[in-house]
Protein backbone atom coordinates (compact mmCIF):
# COMPACT_ATOMS: atom_id res chain seq x y z
CA UNK A 1 0.00 0.00 0.00
CA UNK A 2 1.04 3.43 -1.02
CA UNK A 3 1.53 6.40 1.91
CA UNK A 4 -1.84 8.53 1.09
CA UNK A 5 -1.48 10.74 -1.18
CA UNK A 6 -1.91 14.86 0.17
CA UNK A 7 -0.85 16.99 -3.18
CA UNK A 8 -0.55 15.80 -6.76
CA UNK A 9 2.01 18.20 -9.02
CA UNK A 10 1.74 18.36 -12.19
CA UNK A 11 4.59 19.40 -15.17
CA UNK A 12 2.89 21.53 -17.56
CA UNK A 13 4.34 21.51 -21.29
CA UNK A 14 3.28 18.02 -23.01
CA UNK A 15 1.52 16.78 -19.68
CA UNK A 16 -1.40 19.08 -19.33
CA UNK A 17 -0.84 21.14 -22.28
CA UNK A 18 -0.35 19.71 -26.03
CA UNK A 19 2.40 21.87 -26.43
CA UNK A 20 3.51 19.21 -29.40
CA UNK A 21 0.94 19.26 -31.51
CA UNK A 22 0.96 23.42 -31.61
CA UNK A 23 4.52 23.54 -32.30
CA UNK A 24 4.56 21.39 -35.21
CA UNK A 25 1.58 23.91 -35.84
CA UNK A 26 2.88 26.78 -35.64
CA UNK A 27 6.09 26.24 -37.74
CA UNK A 28 4.95 24.58 -40.36
CA UNK A 29 2.26 27.42 -41.07
CA UNK A 30 5.03 29.89 -40.37
CA UNK A 31 7.43 28.49 -43.25
CA UNK A 32 4.47 28.08 -45.44
CA UNK A 33 3.44 31.79 -45.12
CA UNK A 34 6.82 32.32 -45.63
CA UNK A 35 7.02 30.54 -49.55
CA UNK A 36 9.33 27.07 -47.52
CA UNK A 37 9.19 24.28 -46.96
CA UNK A 38 6.73 22.71 -44.68
CA UNK A 39 7.25 19.06 -43.81
CA UNK A 40 8.04 16.55 -41.23
CA UNK A 41 11.82 17.37 -42.31
CA UNK A 42 11.72 20.85 -41.14
CA UNK A 43 9.67 20.00 -38.30
CA UNK A 44 12.35 17.87 -37.07
CA UNK A 45 14.94 20.07 -37.71
CA UNK A 46 13.01 22.83 -35.69
CA UNK A 47 12.70 19.89 -32.84
CA UNK A 48 16.79 19.67 -32.96
CA UNK A 49 16.94 23.69 -32.63
CA UNK A 50 14.47 23.77 -29.84
CA UNK A 51 16.43 20.92 -28.09
CA UNK A 52 19.94 22.89 -28.38
CA UNK A 53 18.96 26.57 -27.68
CA UNK A 54 16.69 25.28 -25.10
CA UNK A 55 19.08 23.33 -23.33
CA UNK A 56 21.76 26.36 -23.65
CA UNK A 57 18.79 28.43 -22.30
CA UNK A 58 18.54 26.40 -19.29
CA UNK A 59 22.40 25.94 -18.46
CA UNK A 60 22.20 29.81 -18.38
CA UNK A 61 24.30 30.04 -21.20
CA UNK A 62 21.55 31.78 -23.16
CA UNK A 63 18.60 34.42 -22.29
CA UNK A 64 15.16 33.16 -22.80
CA UNK A 65 14.96 36.01 -25.87
CA UNK A 66 18.47 35.41 -27.14
CA UNK A 67 17.74 31.34 -27.33
CA UNK A 68 14.94 32.49 -29.21
CA UNK A 69 16.55 34.67 -31.60
CA UNK A 70 19.12 31.88 -32.00
CA UNK A 71 16.07 29.29 -33.02
CA UNK A 72 15.32 31.61 -35.62
CA UNK A 73 18.76 32.30 -37.00
CA UNK A 74 19.17 28.73 -37.28
CA UNK A 75 15.78 27.59 -38.89
CA UNK A 76 15.86 30.43 -41.33
CA UNK A 77 19.53 29.97 -42.34
CA UNK A 78 20.61 33.33 -41.95
CA UNK A 79 23.10 33.94 -39.17
CA UNK A 80 23.52 37.48 -39.95
CA UNK A 81 19.64 38.15 -39.00
CA UNK A 82 19.70 41.13 -36.48
CA UNK A 83 18.21 40.99 -33.14
CA UNK A 84 14.72 42.67 -34.36
CA UNK A 85 14.45 40.86 -37.30
CA UNK A 86 15.24 37.41 -35.35
CA UNK A 87 12.36 38.74 -32.97
CA UNK A 88 10.08 39.32 -36.00
CA UNK A 89 11.06 35.78 -37.23
CA UNK A 90 10.90 34.04 -34.38
CA UNK A 91 7.17 35.80 -33.53
CA UNK A 92 5.67 35.01 -36.84
CA UNK A 93 5.83 31.29 -35.46
CA UNK A 94 5.27 31.77 -31.78
CA UNK A 95 1.80 33.40 -32.36
CA UNK A 96 0.59 30.42 -35.26
CA UNK A 97 1.87 28.17 -32.25
CA UNK A 98 0.01 29.85 -29.30
CA UNK A 99 -3.30 30.00 -31.06
CA UNK A 100 -3.20 26.17 -31.46
CA UNK A 101 -2.29 25.78 -28.35
CA UNK A 102 -4.90 23.65 -26.34
CA UNK A 103 -5.18 21.59 -23.24
CA UNK A 104 -5.83 17.69 -23.63
CA UNK A 105 -8.68 15.99 -23.25
CA UNK A 106 -8.04 14.62 -19.87
CA UNK A 107 -7.19 17.46 -17.99
CA UNK A 108 -10.28 18.49 -17.13
CA UNK A 109 -12.11 15.68 -15.83
CA UNK A 110 -9.32 14.69 -13.98
CA UNK A 111 -8.45 17.59 -12.36
CA UNK A 112 -12.15 18.13 -11.07
CA UNK A 113 -11.94 14.38 -10.04
CA UNK A 114 -8.62 15.23 -7.93
CA UNK A 115 -9.95 18.06 -6.54
CA UNK A 116 -13.09 16.23 -5.53
CA UNK A 117 -10.86 13.87 -3.74
CA UNK A 118 -9.37 17.15 -1.61
CA UNK A 119 -6.16 16.49 -2.93
CA UNK A 120 -3.98 19.94 -3.61
CA UNK A 121 -2.46 20.60 -7.00
CA UNK A 122 0.23 22.20 -8.58
CA UNK A 123 2.51 23.33 -11.13
CA UNK A 124 6.50 22.66 -11.35
CA UNK A 125 7.87 24.01 -14.45
CA UNK A 126 11.24 24.71 -15.93
CA UNK A 127 9.86 28.09 -18.36
CA UNK A 128 9.16 31.21 -16.72
CA UNK A 129 6.02 31.63 -14.87
CA UNK A 130 3.91 34.33 -16.68
CA UNK A 131 4.83 32.48 -20.15
CA UNK A 132 3.55 29.83 -19.02
CA UNK A 133 1.01 31.38 -17.14
CA UNK A 134 -0.20 32.28 -20.36
CA UNK A 135 -0.50 28.59 -22.14
CA UNK A 136 -3.24 27.97 -19.24
CA UNK A 137 -5.11 30.64 -19.96
CA UNK A 138 -4.66 29.93 -23.81
CA UNK A 139 -6.08 26.32 -23.20
CA UNK A 140 -8.80 27.65 -20.65
CA UNK A 141 -7.35 26.12 -17.51
CA UNK A 142 -8.02 28.29 -14.43
CA UNK A 143 -4.86 29.11 -12.85
CA UNK A 144 -6.51 28.99 -9.69
CA UNK A 145 -7.00 25.63 -9.67
CA UNK A 146 -3.30 25.03 -8.48
CA UNK A 147 -2.60 26.00 -4.87
CA UNK A 148 1.20 26.45 -6.22
CA UNK A 149 2.64 27.27 -9.63
CA UNK A 150 6.47 27.12 -9.59
CA UNK A 151 8.13 28.77 -12.46
CA UNK A 152 11.83 28.70 -13.18
CA UNK A 153 13.01 31.92 -11.38
CA UNK A 154 11.01 30.74 -8.16
CA UNK A 155 12.67 27.43 -7.98
CA UNK A 156 16.39 27.05 -6.56
CA UNK A 157 17.07 25.03 -9.04
CA UNK A 158 15.65 23.47 -12.41
CA UNK A 159 14.15 19.93 -12.57
CA UNK A 160 15.79 17.29 -12.39
CA UNK A 161 17.76 18.65 -9.55
CA UNK A 162 15.37 17.58 -5.95
CA UNK A 163 14.98 21.09 -4.77
CA UNK A 164 12.67 21.58 -7.64
CA UNK A 165 10.26 18.86 -6.25
CA UNK A 166 11.13 19.29 -2.80
CA UNK A 167 10.23 23.06 -2.76
CA UNK A 168 6.74 22.45 -4.20
CA UNK A 169 6.14 19.83 -1.07
CA UNK A 170 7.10 22.54 1.26
CA UNK A 171 5.49 25.52 -0.62
CA UNK A 172 2.19 23.39 -0.29
CA UNK A 173 2.98 22.00 3.28
CA UNK A 174 3.37 18.11 2.46
CA UNK A 175 5.92 15.89 2.90
CA UNK A 176 7.81 14.27 -0.62
CA UNK A 177 6.36 11.27 0.37
CA UNK A 178 2.96 12.40 0.74
CA UNK A 179 3.31 13.89 -2.79
CA UNK A 180 2.93 12.77 -6.57
CA UNK A 181 4.41 14.15 -9.29
CA UNK A 182 3.50 13.65 -12.72
CA UNK A 183 5.51 14.71 -16.11
CA UNK A 184 6.09 13.66 -20.08
CA UNK A 185 10.06 13.25 -19.34
CA UNK A 186 11.12 10.16 -18.29
CA UNK A 187 14.19 11.08 -16.36
CA UNK A 188 13.33 15.06 -15.64
CA UNK A 189 10.04 14.19 -14.46
CA UNK A 190 9.60 10.97 -13.62
CA UNK A 191 12.75 9.54 -11.98
CA UNK A 192 13.85 12.61 -10.35
CA UNK A 193 10.74 12.92 -8.86
CA UNK A 194 11.33 9.35 -7.15
CA UNK A 195 14.64 9.83 -6.38
CA UNK A 196 13.93 13.06 -4.47
CA UNK A 197 11.33 10.91 -2.38
CA UNK A 198 7.78 11.48 -4.05
CA UNK A 199 5.49 8.93 -5.74
CA UNK A 200 6.14 9.54 -9.04
CA UNK A 201 4.43 9.14 -12.27
CA UNK A 202 5.51 9.01 -15.77
CA UNK A 203 2.62 9.58 -18.53
CA UNK A 204 3.67 8.13 -21.65
CA UNK A 205 0.95 9.50 -24.00
CA UNK A 206 2.81 8.26 -27.25
CA UNK A 207 4.11 4.52 -25.77
CA UNK A 208 7.81 5.91 -25.72
CA UNK A 209 8.75 2.87 -23.21
CA UNK A 210 10.19 0.39 -25.92
CA UNK A 211 12.54 2.76 -27.45
CA UNK A 212 13.91 4.16 -24.67
CA UNK A 213 17.75 3.27 -23.38
CA UNK A 214 18.31 0.61 -20.94
CA UNK A 215 20.31 3.19 -18.24
CA UNK A 216 16.93 5.47 -18.71
CA UNK A 217 14.60 2.12 -17.97
CA UNK A 218 16.93 1.34 -14.66
CA UNK A 219 16.20 4.96 -13.71
CA UNK A 220 12.73 4.15 -13.70
CA UNK A 221 12.31 1.60 -11.28
CA UNK A 222 9.82 2.12 -8.99
CA UNK A 223 8.17 4.69 -11.07
CA UNK A 224 4.73 4.57 -12.06
CA UNK A 225 3.79 4.68 -15.99
CA UNK A 226 0.35 5.45 -17.19
CA UNK A 227 -0.55 6.37 -21.01
CA UNK A 228 -3.16 9.21 -19.70
CA UNK A 229 -4.55 11.37 -16.94
CA UNK A 230 -7.70 9.45 -15.94
CA UNK A 231 -6.08 6.73 -14.19
CA UNK A 232 -4.51 8.72 -12.06
CA UNK A 233 -6.87 9.61 -9.33
CA UNK A 234 -8.23 5.76 -9.21
CA UNK A 235 -4.45 4.76 -9.14
CA UNK A 236 -4.28 7.13 -5.66
CA UNK A 237 -6.55 4.51 -4.01
CA UNK A 238 -4.80 1.67 -5.05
Amino acid sequence: MHTPIRAVLFDLDRTLVDLEGATRHGILAHLGALGLPAGDDEYLRWKEYEDVYIGRYMAAELGFQEQRRCRARAMSRMADLSDADADIWFNGYYSRMTVALKAFADVEPTLDALAEMGVTLGIVTNMLSAYQLEKLHQCHIDPGRFACFLGLEELPAAKPHPDAFLTACSTIGVEPHEALYVGDEPITDAAAAREAGLRSIWLDRTDRLSTLPEDVRVRLDGVEICSDLISIPTSLSA
